[in-house]
Protein backbone atom coordinates (compact mmCIF):
# COMPACT_ATOMS: atom_id res chain seq x y z
CA UNK A 1 0.00 0.00 0.00
CA UNK A 2 1.04 3.34 -0.95
CA UNK A 3 1.36 5.64 1.61
CA UNK A 4 1.24 9.60 1.27
CA UNK A 5 4.16 10.71 3.77
CA UNK A 6 6.37 8.17 1.32
CA UNK A 7 4.42 9.97 -1.78
CA UNK A 8 5.65 13.34 -0.54
CA UNK A 9 8.75 12.67 0.37
CA UNK A 10 9.83 11.24 -2.82
CA UNK A 11 7.81 14.71 -4.32
CA UNK A 12 9.87 16.80 -2.58
CA UNK A 13 13.07 14.74 -3.56
CA UNK A 14 12.80 16.57 -6.57
CA UNK A 15 12.62 19.87 -5.31
CA UNK A 16 16.21 19.74 -4.18
CA UNK A 17 19.71 20.19 -5.23
CA UNK A 18 21.38 17.57 -6.98
CA UNK A 19 24.87 17.60 -8.36
CA UNK A 20 24.23 14.77 -11.26
CA UNK A 21 21.65 15.32 -13.81
CA UNK A 22 19.72 12.11 -13.86
CA UNK A 23 19.64 9.00 -11.68
CA UNK A 24 19.16 5.10 -12.84
CA UNK A 25 18.30 3.03 -9.97
CA UNK A 26 18.55 -1.06 -10.87
CA UNK A 27 15.88 -3.48 -10.12
CA UNK A 28 13.98 -6.89 -11.15
CA UNK A 29 12.07 -7.41 -13.67
CA UNK A 30 11.22 -6.85 -17.41
CA UNK A 31 9.74 -3.14 -16.55
CA UNK A 32 11.67 -0.16 -16.14
CA UNK A 33 9.68 3.14 -15.36
CA UNK A 34 11.17 6.80 -16.79
CA UNK A 35 10.49 10.22 -15.61
CA UNK A 36 12.10 12.40 -17.68
CA UNK A 37 10.35 15.44 -16.88
CA UNK A 38 10.44 15.17 -12.85
CA UNK A 39 12.41 18.37 -12.92
CA UNK A 40 12.45 21.67 -15.22
CA UNK A 41 13.72 20.81 -18.70
CA UNK A 42 14.37 23.35 -21.76
CA UNK A 43 13.37 22.95 -24.66
CA UNK A 44 13.76 25.96 -27.16
CA UNK A 45 15.52 28.10 -24.85
CA UNK A 46 11.91 28.27 -22.81
CA UNK A 47 12.52 26.32 -19.24
CA UNK A 48 9.24 24.19 -19.08
CA UNK A 49 7.58 22.89 -15.57
CA UNK A 50 8.95 20.59 -13.75
CA UNK A 51 6.53 17.40 -13.30
CA UNK A 52 7.83 16.12 -10.19
CA UNK A 53 5.09 13.38 -9.34
CA UNK A 54 6.06 11.07 -12.22
CA UNK A 55 9.38 11.01 -10.65
CA UNK A 56 7.69 10.26 -7.15
CA UNK A 57 5.54 7.51 -8.37
CA UNK A 58 8.86 6.20 -10.55
CA UNK A 59 10.55 5.92 -6.68
CA UNK A 60 7.53 4.67 -5.18
CA UNK A 61 7.16 1.61 -7.52
CA UNK A 62 10.85 0.80 -7.29
CA UNK A 63 10.94 1.33 -3.99
CA UNK A 64 7.35 -1.76 -3.57
CA UNK A 65 7.92 -3.64 -6.07
CA UNK A 66 11.80 -3.50 -7.32
CA UNK A 67 11.26 -2.69 -10.65
CA UNK A 68 14.22 -0.34 -12.45
CA UNK A 69 13.59 3.08 -12.93
CA UNK A 70 15.14 6.51 -14.20
CA UNK A 71 14.12 10.25 -13.67
CA UNK A 72 16.12 13.18 -14.23
CA UNK A 73 17.12 15.07 -11.37
CA UNK A 74 18.29 18.38 -12.20
CA UNK A 75 18.09 20.67 -15.75
CA UNK A 76 21.38 21.19 -17.51
CA UNK A 77 19.39 23.27 -20.24
CA UNK A 78 18.28 19.97 -21.99
CA UNK A 79 15.28 18.19 -22.69
CA UNK A 80 15.68 14.09 -22.29
CA UNK A 81 12.06 13.45 -24.33
CA UNK A 82 12.76 15.65 -26.92
CA UNK A 83 16.98 17.17 -27.76
CA UNK A 84 18.62 14.83 -30.46
CA UNK A 85 21.80 13.88 -28.17
CA UNK A 86 20.66 12.77 -24.48
CA UNK A 87 22.79 11.15 -21.96
CA UNK A 88 19.82 9.99 -20.19
CA UNK A 89 18.38 7.96 -23.12
CA UNK A 90 22.03 6.83 -23.59
CA UNK A 91 22.38 5.56 -20.50
CA UNK A 92 18.90 3.98 -20.48
CA UNK A 93 19.75 2.31 -23.92
CA UNK A 94 22.49 0.70 -22.02
CA UNK A 95 20.83 -0.62 -19.09
CA UNK A 96 17.95 -1.97 -21.20
CA UNK A 97 20.24 -4.11 -23.67
CA UNK A 98 22.53 -5.25 -20.57
CA UNK A 99 19.58 -6.24 -18.42
CA UNK A 100 16.68 -8.08 -20.24
CA UNK A 101 13.96 -5.44 -20.61
CA UNK A 102 11.32 -6.07 -22.67
CA UNK A 103 9.05 -2.78 -21.63
CA UNK A 104 9.18 0.46 -21.06
CA UNK A 105 6.49 3.03 -19.26
CA UNK A 106 7.86 6.52 -19.70
CA UNK A 107 5.80 9.16 -17.10
CA UNK A 108 4.55 12.73 -18.64
CA UNK A 109 1.81 14.79 -17.21
CA UNK A 110 -1.35 16.32 -19.01
CA UNK A 111 -2.12 19.90 -18.06
CA UNK A 112 -5.41 19.83 -15.96
CA UNK A 113 -7.40 21.76 -19.12
CA UNK A 114 -6.67 18.43 -21.09
CA UNK A 115 -9.86 16.49 -20.96
CA UNK A 116 -8.14 13.07 -21.06
CA UNK A 117 -7.52 11.69 -17.59
CA UNK A 118 -4.66 8.95 -19.25
CA UNK A 119 -3.40 9.10 -22.23
CA UNK A 120 -0.88 6.17 -23.53
CA UNK A 121 0.94 7.29 -26.50
CA UNK A 122 2.21 4.57 -28.52
CA UNK A 123 3.03 6.31 -31.97
CA UNK A 124 0.52 4.80 -33.40
CA UNK A 125 1.13 1.30 -31.99
CA UNK A 126 4.67 1.29 -33.67
CA UNK A 127 6.20 1.69 -30.66
CA UNK A 128 4.91 -1.64 -29.02
CA UNK A 129 4.81 -5.66 -30.53
CA UNK A 130 1.46 -6.41 -29.83
CA UNK A 131 -1.83 -5.20 -28.62
CA UNK A 132 -2.31 -6.75 -25.71
CA UNK A 133 0.38 -5.08 -23.43
CA UNK A 134 -1.24 -2.14 -24.38
CA UNK A 135 -4.75 -3.59 -23.10
CA UNK A 136 -3.16 -4.49 -20.10
CA UNK A 137 -2.08 -0.84 -19.30
CA UNK A 138 -5.54 0.32 -20.49
CA UNK A 139 -7.27 -2.54 -17.87
CA UNK A 140 -5.73 -1.41 -14.75
CA UNK A 141 -6.32 2.25 -15.23
CA UNK A 142 -10.14 1.78 -16.56
CA UNK A 143 -10.88 -1.09 -14.26
CA UNK A 144 -10.22 2.32 -11.38
CA UNK A 145 -12.91 4.42 -13.19
CA UNK A 146 -9.67 6.43 -15.13
CA UNK A 147 -10.92 6.77 -18.54
CA UNK A 148 -7.90 6.15 -21.15
CA UNK A 149 -7.71 7.57 -24.71
CA UNK A 150 -4.38 6.23 -26.97
CA UNK A 151 -2.16 8.60 -28.49
CA UNK A 152 -4.82 11.23 -28.14
CA UNK A 153 -3.35 14.01 -27.32
CA UNK A 154 0.38 13.22 -27.50
CA UNK A 155 0.95 9.76 -29.46
CA UNK A 156 5.40 9.83 -28.24
CA UNK A 157 5.71 9.27 -31.81
CA UNK A 158 8.21 11.62 -32.45
CA UNK A 159 11.80 10.53 -33.05
CA UNK A 160 13.62 12.21 -29.76
CA UNK A 161 11.05 10.69 -27.13
CA UNK A 162 11.81 8.49 -24.93
CA UNK A 163 9.92 6.02 -26.05
CA UNK A 164 10.10 6.32 -29.64
CA UNK A 165 14.32 6.54 -29.30
CA UNK A 166 14.08 3.15 -26.83
CA UNK A 167 12.14 1.01 -29.32
CA UNK A 168 13.98 2.45 -32.14
CA UNK A 169 17.70 1.28 -30.32
CA UNK A 170 16.32 -1.40 -28.29
CA UNK A 171 13.60 -3.25 -30.17
CA UNK A 172 11.00 -2.93 -26.98
CA UNK A 173 7.57 -2.20 -26.51
CA UNK A 174 7.21 0.89 -24.88
CA UNK A 175 4.80 3.18 -24.14
CA UNK A 176 4.65 6.87 -23.20
CA UNK A 177 1.60 7.49 -20.37
CA UNK A 178 0.15 10.79 -20.00
CA UNK A 179 -1.49 11.34 -16.86
CA UNK A 180 -4.07 14.46 -16.25
CA UNK A 181 -1.99 16.55 -13.46
CA UNK A 182 -5.34 17.21 -11.63
CA UNK A 183 -5.47 13.16 -10.45
CA UNK A 184 -1.75 13.90 -8.71
CA UNK A 185 -1.69 17.37 -7.79
CA UNK A 186 -3.63 19.56 -5.55
CA UNK A 187 -6.43 16.46 -4.79
CA UNK A 188 -7.31 13.96 -2.65
CA UNK A 189 -4.46 11.25 -2.10
CA UNK A 190 -7.09 8.82 -2.61
CA UNK A 191 -7.13 9.05 -6.34
CA UNK A 192 -3.02 9.41 -6.38
CA UNK A 193 -3.75 6.08 -5.13
CA UNK A 194 -5.74 4.94 -7.87
CA UNK A 195 -2.74 6.09 -10.28
CA UNK A 196 -0.13 4.37 -8.72
CA UNK A 197 -2.01 1.09 -8.08
CA UNK A 198 -3.06 1.11 -11.87
CA UNK A 199 0.64 1.85 -12.76
CA UNK A 200 1.78 -1.00 -9.98
CA UNK A 201 -0.72 -3.61 -11.23
CA UNK A 202 0.36 -2.60 -15.06
CA UNK A 203 4.00 -3.64 -14.51
CA UNK A 204 3.55 -6.64 -12.21
CA UNK A 205 1.20 -7.87 -15.07
CA UNK A 206 3.78 -7.23 -17.91
CA UNK A 207 6.31 -8.23 -16.09
CA UNK A 208 4.55 -11.91 -15.36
Amino acid sequence: MLSEQKFRKFENYFAAEHENSFELIGGVGTVIISAPHSVEQTRGGIVKYAEPQTGALALCLNDDIGCPVIYKTKNCGDDANYDKVSPYRQALAEYIKGNGILYLIDLHLLSPRRTALINIGTAGMKNVSDAESVGIVCSAFTERGLSVSIDRPFSGGYVNTVSSAMHRQCGITCMQIEINSKLVYGCAFSTIQSVYDALKEAVVALRG
